[in-house]
């Protein structure tokens, strides 16, 4: 991930961790229950995590294609 997608990634996150805290903390977001922002916040976390295993399962394939050159994959059909 570069650091725009990192940033954007953290701030995604904080936004649900703050949401939690309100839930947990605030009066007035009481009626949002906070079992309900934790289960919220436990999904934004393993979207965050996944996304960002994709992104290194992608950028690790794309250079090792590079580090192969043209031609030498067998596995495409001409």
């Amino acid at each position: 991930m570069n650091n725009a997608e990192l940033a954007a990634s953290v701030e995604r996150l904080m936004n649900w961790v703050d949401y939690y805290l309100h839930c947990e903390l605030d009066d007035e977001y009481q009626h949002d229950k906070p079992q309900n922002a934790r289960i919220q916040l436990e999904a934004a976390l393993r979207e965050e995590l996944l996304r960002a295993h994709a992104h290194g399962v992608v950028a690790s394939v794309t250079a090792a294609a590079r580090e192969a050159g043209p031609g030498s994959r067998d596995d495409l059909i001409d």
